[in-house]
């Protein structure tokens, strides 16, 4: 009893607390360019979210009451929902300063009818954002941010939804729950928390799992529309990571087909083959990327990588290198970053070989199906996990650009799923053996100490030497006004913020990127447009041989010179912009400078 009322107490508290929070940081918005959500957010706000988070896993693993439980699981979904709405509640004006303003580009155009849904690779992201634009009357730059917010709430609901068909386990629910609290697939190199198609795919990955286990466990005709339904819907969401659970579906269903073949093929188990609904996937993931050119250039990359020459890691190894000049270590980044999945990591590789120990002995695992070929679907997991682990290792091996720690993204799906249940295991392993309240009390400790690991890498932020990705309405309003005002013949050249990106949030991306540069689509696809590092050691006036437009967004005077320590640009170039004769500022809001720089010779004025 006395145990009942002081976890209905930390409820009370906990709720308090985390409703204290929102208000504290609703009445303090964001007054300009953040370069650290963290530090920009009240400490309270932070103190209240780690003592709201302390007492649901508290709560959850010492009441005895299954409501009061469930009361504490809740209050661990609503603390991490606040969390990540964090941005919204502030008033961040958008998050993303480069393939998210594309992608508000495209919500635009959709929403205001100069686009069909099937023109885009990705529609179902930019169709949602754009709905709940239509259905709220929130801007569309709002909606996409709330968009962003629910799919990350999805993953939050569905990851123990799917460890529960798996187990039929409340305790280990309960390990789901604070295992999808943790986030592990944001990345922040794959997987981010904004408006990236791919990581919202990733997000939603959970809810279509679960249907494809209903499915596997209990075959209905409802069920079976509803995951053809959701693999439509999976394939528009993102191409590549519906090829990943493709592979996976696949294998679970050959596996079925052959486990069946090995035994003996009964008319009752071959009614459970998922061959049909596989299949369909599969040819509607066919009928979308068959004229896809990214994906077939993807396809084709991979298949020339034992043809040429090769750098482990791609970007990943430019980047190593960036890192350790401005004071940073491999290794801290991968502690900071990696600690938490490695740990699920190791917990779903002793979680297979306690499958394949259970196999052997017939003693097989699975507490939800009622046939022996349903209780083989660990094995099938890992086989299909066996094909997607192979395929990251192709992608990193060849440097294929970042698109390894995508699917590392989706593998760590599984990875938060798996390593949930293994975790699970070994809190029923303790029960058994040790005691009861032991055995919660290790697991509470573990699941607090992840947590505390895992919040501070929620968000980019210079803990990780990334910023914010904050677009203030400034900076936003500035690009606006230059679309408005500038001439014509005049190109762009960029510090930081691609003036592309945010041509794409304002005109729409019907327009082409490399029309803001004088090399076109050729010179932005390879990289050759933007300003001279270090540019106050030359003249930019002699560098070019046109009048030149240089945007200044408050980031771009941040970032470099700030977090990355005058990396590429220091305090001295902008410094440089405002005093040198023959560069002129033609535009400034306080958030977002223009410069018009005049060849030598030539001070023709063109704003």
């Amino acid at each position: 009893m006395r145990v009942h009322t002081l976890a209905k107490s930390a409820l009370f508290v906990g709720y308090l607390g985390i409703s204290v929070a929102v208000a504290v940081a609703y009445t303090n918005p964001v007054t300009g360019y953040e370069l650290d959500i963290y530090a920009g957010t009240p400490t309270a706000f932070w103190g209240l979210v780690a003592l709201a988070l302390l007492l649901s896993v508290l709560v959850v693993f010492s009441a005895s009451n299954p409501h009061v439980r469930a009361a504490g699981g809740f209050l661990g979904l609503l603390t991490m929902t606040v969390t990540v709405s964090l941005p919204i509640v502030r008033g961040y004006h958008y998050i993303g300063d480069h393939d998210p303003l594309s992608h508000l580009g495209t919500a635009k155009l959709l929403s205001a009818g100069g686009m069909q849904m099937t023109e885009s690779r990705y529609p179902v992201v930019h169709t949602l954002g754009s709905a709940l634009h239509a259905v709220t009357g929130l801007s569309v730059r709002h909606a996409m941010l709330a968009t962003v917010v629910v799919f990350l709430v999805a993953f939050f609901v569905f990851v123990p939804l799917v460890v529960r068909e798996l187990t039929g386990d409340t305790w280990t629910t309960y390990v789901g729950l604070f295992s999808g609290l943790l986030l592990l697939p944001i990345n922040h190199l794959g997987a981010h928390q904004y408006v990236f198609p791919t990581s919202q795919a990733v997000l939603f990955a959970p809810a279509f799992l679960l249907v494809f286990f209903l499915v596997f466990h209990q075959r209905t005709a409802g069920l079976s529309v509803l995951f053809l339904v959701l693999a439509t819907a999976f394939v528009m969401l993102h191409p590549q990571q519906a090829a990943n659970l493709l592979l996976l579906f696949g294998v679970v269903a050959a596996g079925q087909v052959a486990y069946d073949f090995w035994r003996g093929v009964n008319t009752e188990e071959w009614r459970r083959w998922l061959l049909p609904e596989v299949g369909f996937f599969a040819t509607v993931f066919s009928l979308w990327v068959w004229n896809l050119d990214m994906f077939w250039g993807t396809l084709q990359r991979v298949a020339m990588i034992p043809f040429q020459d090769t750098t482990v890691g791609g970007k990943a190894a430019t980047r190593t290198g960036s890192l350790e000049q401005i004071g940073g270590s491999l290794l801290g980044i991968f502690l900071k970053l990696f600690s938490v999945q490695l740990l699920y990591v190791l917990l779903t590789g002793l979680l297979l070989v306690v499958v394949v120990r259970r196999v052997r002995g017939r003693r097989l695992w699975d507490t939800r199906a009622g046939s022996t070929n349903g209780q083989m679907l660990p094995m099938y997991l890992y086989g299909g996990l066996v094909g997607l682990v192979l395929l990251f290792v192709v992608f990193l091996v060849g440097g294929i650009s970042d698109q390894y720690f995508r699917h590392l993204a989706m593998m760590m799906v599984f990875g938060t799923i798996l390593g949930a249940i293994a975790l699970g295991r070994g809190l029923q392993y303790f029960r058994e053996r040790v005691s009861p309240a032991a055995s919660k009390g290790l697991i509470a400790v573990v699941l607090c100490l992840c947590l505390a690991l895992s919040l501070p890498v929620a968000f980019a932020s210079p803990y990780m030497y990334y910023d914010s990705q904050h677009v203030t309405e400034k900076q936003m309003h500035g690009y606006e006004t230059t679309f408005e005002y500038q001439d014509r013949e005049i190109y762009f050249d960029d510090i930081r913020s691609s003036t592309y990106r945010y041509g794409h949030a304002v005109r729409g991306t019907d327009r082409p990127g490399g029309a803001y540069y004088p090399d076109g689509d050729e010179g932005l696809h390879s990289g050759d447009h933007g300003i001279p590092d270090h540019f106050a050691n030359r003249s930019l006036r002699t560098y070019y041989d046109q009048q030149r437009y240089i945007p200044a967004p408050e980031s771009d005077r941040v970032r470099d010179p700030v977090l990355w320590d005058g990396f590429r640009f220091s305090h001295e170039d902008f410094a440089y912009l405002d005093g040198e004769p023959g560069i002129d500022k033609v535009q400034a809001n306080g958030g977002y400078d223009l410069y018009l720089v005049h060849p030598a010779g030539n001070r023709t004025s063109g704003a």
